[in-house]
């Protein structure tokens, strides 16, 4: 040893002799109580640190290597990304209970932690050990992660932090806090016990009995160790609880469940406990890493090989030969260590002793004589006997890929950063005040009066996509024209009969229809005038399927105010909760809307009994029917009596009978066709009125208006919101509030990340 060993040597000796017999309270779980301080101390005395080896490993890695393991380590301990798939490297110790993993993570790291022969890790132990830079101090943090708990609950006590200038007071003082934070842990215990029965047969009457309850054991919190250290190069491991064989249920899945959750990282490095006396096909871990496919990342780590008997001897060494045929060959090998037995601990036997006896061992003539009588097992390398060897190897395996991963570790963050980013600003600001949440209203309400304005003005969003719902404009005009379209063209129910008597081919004619209805409303009015309700009756009967294609166009109107104002709303509020609340905060009145576009529509509708008209258009379209008409009539007398002058120049009786003819069915029909031109000139003028009506009056004025439905979520409604409704509208729900806090502390933990990424790249740079 060093110098500095030395000295540390010489104060332990001193206090031992000062307090020896003191009657200090601190016994590790599994060791025997005794009143020498002394004796209990060398088990954990700091000079248990090999400053050599430390050199070497520190060496091996370098300067920029420690502080970017340093630097891994950081993000990994953030406790808000532990939740990603960031895949950080790292070491895991996995094993079955009372296979000595506590007693090689005591060796690997030369810190102080308990060591018994029974269940003695009921939690996961992080532990972080740094090498103390020029301007720090010694000193630790010992703290828990509460995971898991289901339910909110209090860590079972406080951080527990001690910096000194003294490596060997921390030391004494990281003994206790440690064994003290073990001891606390046990009163965790978040999992009710757990009642079982038994049936027992006594002459053939089965009975149930009662066994004691299974209280659970193991925790899924986590109890993180850092140390600061000097002469220390960095390392950091992950003990996870044995597997449990027997005992409560809970206990054997969850020992499971956690040894998988830190395995499934496809980056750790898994550190496999076997005891060398112990079957191979009867070790949990190695079907669970086979199940994680991490075969190519587990190093096998035999433990307790002084106990192991010859029958032992041919499994034992051909796992340390490690041939790639073998059935349990990993790729980073197996190694072999010793343990210090149950009475090396209770004698205080220092770790300086442990590592010398374990050399002793791996060069002993037991040893020795099994090479001897198995020649082939000679070939052996030594690297892989003994602790220090298992260090190196870890280390190097774990700065390989820290290295190799950390472009990809850092590259991940950045688009976590990207993407956490985005869905907070998809949030928008906190709202939990009425002025907040006015604001946010109000910023909603902005984006969407200006989308409104770009549907009806024809800015549209989509260009490209005609079919496109937010083209109300454009879905509008289409149906106008189709409306128009069908009013002037399919909405007859008796065709315009421009001659003087109907087709032969219709089975009642207009004309003919026209004469029965006259007939059927004849009433007190002088003999040859028409009657009174005549061409009221006609117009209604003429235009009755108006109102069907009228309902039709304002339906397909509706319906495209609806589908624009539900794409609308999406585009400008992103939050589906919100969303549907405005959405129901509006109901009525959007409901109130329609209601009276539709009275609007009844009103025109009921209007088409009044059929005066002062357009001018009017006469002019009854000239333009009854010239032609008369016209002819003209041309008829004229042609007959041409005829008859030809027929019979002695015979003008002949004539005149025939021109008299004539006439009178001209007579006879004339009120008939007046009626029928003043009907076609009353439509022409009446029809494009009608859609005139329709297309302003309702879909204009009450379904596109200021107060159609488009409309109503607009400044003065948010204005007069209570603050009750504005809470209960736009306030934000227990889950989005949660939401939101774990995407804050997920992006603080990205950005603290970062900048220590950035950092220690520019450094690398720098140098």
């Amino acid at each position: 040893m060093n110098g500095d060993s030395d000295d540390t040597r010489s104060q332990l000796k001193d206090l031992s002799n000062s307090q020896k017999d003191s009657g200090s309270s601190f016994v590790a779980p599994g060791i025997q109580k005794t009143n020498s301080w002394f004796t209990r101390s060398k088990l954990l005395s700091p000079e248990f640190s090999n400053i050599k080896d430390e050199a070497e490993l520190g060496k091996m890695m370098g300067d920029d290597g420690e502080k970017l393991l340093a630097l891994v380590d950081d993000i990994r301990q953030i406790d808000s990304l532990r939740n990603e798939e960031l895949y950080i490297p790292q070491i895991v110790v996995i094993g079955a209970t009372s296979t000595g993993k506590s007693s090689v993570l005591q060796a690997l790291t030369r810190l102080p932690f308990p060591v018994a022969d029974g269940l003695c890790t009921r939690f996961v132990t992080e532990t972080t050990i740094r090498r103390c830079g020029p301007s720090e101090i010694p000193g630790y943090k010992i703290e828990v992660k509460m995971d898991g708990s289901g339910i909110s609950q209090d860590a079972p006590f406080q951080p527990k932090t001690f910096e000194s200038d003294q490596w060997v007071d921390v030391y004494q003082k990281l003994r206790e806090d440690i064994n003290d934070a073990f001891d606390k842990m046990k009163l965790t215990n978040p999992l009710p016990p757990r009642a079982s029965k038994v049936v027992q047969v006594k002459h053939g009457i089965s009975s149930a009995d009662q066994r004691p309850a299974l209280i659970p054991q193991l925790l899924k919190h986590r109890l993180q160790i850092t140390v600061q250290k000097p002469n220390q190069a960095h390392f950091s491991i992950v003990d996870i609880p044995g597997f449990v064989s027997s005992g409560a249920a809970e206990d054997i899945q969850l020992s499971i469940e956690l040894a998988r959750q830190y395995t499934k990282n496809k980056e750790a490095i898994v550190l496999a406990i076997s005891p060398a006396v112990d079957a191979m096909a009867n070790q949990k871990w190695l079907n669970l890493v086979m199940e994680e496919r991490a075969l190519d990342r587990t190093i096998g780590v035999i433990t307790k090989t002084d106990r192991a008997q010859e029958a032992d001897y041919e499994t034992l060494f051909n796992l340390l030969r490690n041939r790639p045929d073998s059935e349990y060959h990993l790729k980073l090998g197996w190694f072999a260590v010793r343990n210090r037995s149950s009475q090396e601990i209770q004698d205080g036997e220092l770790f300086e002793e442990r590592d010398k006896k374990e050399d002793e061992f791996f060069g002993s003539r037991k040893w020795k004589e099994v090479t001897l009588k198995f020649p082939a097992w000679d070939s052996i390398d030594p690297k892989v006997l003994g602790i220090q060897g298992l260090k190196r190897t870890l280390q190097g395996h774990l700065y390989k890929r820290v290295k190799e991963n950390f472009p990809r570790l850092r590259s991940k963050m950045r688009s976590l950063e990207i993407e956490y980013n985005t869905k907070v600003q998809s949030m928008g600001d906190p709202r939990d005040e009425p002025l907040d949440q006015r604001v946010y209203l109000s910023a909603i309400q902005t984006i969407y009066e200006t989308e409104v304005e770009r549907s009806l003005n024809g800015d549209y969003r989509f260009v490209d996509n005609p079919e496109h719902p937010s083209r109300l404009r454009y879905h509008i005009k289409t149906f106008n024209d189709q409306f128009e379209s069908e009013i002037q063209h399919n909405a007859l129910k008796y065709g315009w009969q421009v001659n003087d008597h109907d087709d032969e081919a219709d089975k009642m004619g207009i004309l003919t229809w026209i004469n029965n209805t006259w007939d059927a409303h004849r009433g007190s009015e002088p003999r040859h005038d028409a009657p009174q309700s005549l061409k009221k009756a006609l117009v209604k009967q003429q235009t009755e399927s108006w109102e069907t294609k009228t309902y039709f166009y304002i339906q397909q109107v509706e319906d495209a105010i609806k589908a624009c104002n539900d794409d609308l709303f999406a585009f400008v509020c992103k939050d589906d909760a919100l969303r549907l609340k405005i959405r129901e905060k509006l109901e009525e009145q959007e409901k109130k809307a329609f209601e009276d576009a539709k009275t609007e529509l009844h009103n025109i509708l009921a209007d088409r009994d009044y059929i005066d008209s002062w357009n001018p258009q009017l006469e002019i379209f009854i000239v333009q029917c009854q010239r032609p008409r008369i016209e002819r009539q003209m041309k008829a007398q004229l042609a007959q009596q041409k005829k008859g002058q030809a027929a019979g120049a002695g015979s003008p009786e002949t004539s005149v009978d025939q021109v008299s003819a004539r006439e009178q069915f001209y007579v006879n029909n004339k009120k008939v066709y007046e009626v029928h031109d003043w009907l076609l000139a009353y439509w022409k003028v009446a029809y494009p009125r009608f859609v005139d009506n329709i297309i302003i009056q309702v879909v204009e004025r009450h379904l596109l208006g200021q107060n159609g439905p488009l409309r109503l979520f607009n400044r003065n409604w948010i204005l007069k919101l209570k603050d009750e409704e504005l809470r209960e509208l736009v306030g934000e729900n227990d889950e989005t509030r949660a939401a939101r806090r774990d995407l804050k502390e997920r992006l603080d933990g990205l950005k603290n990340a970062l900048q220590k990424a950035d950092i220690a790249l520019r450094s690398r740079t720098d140098g």
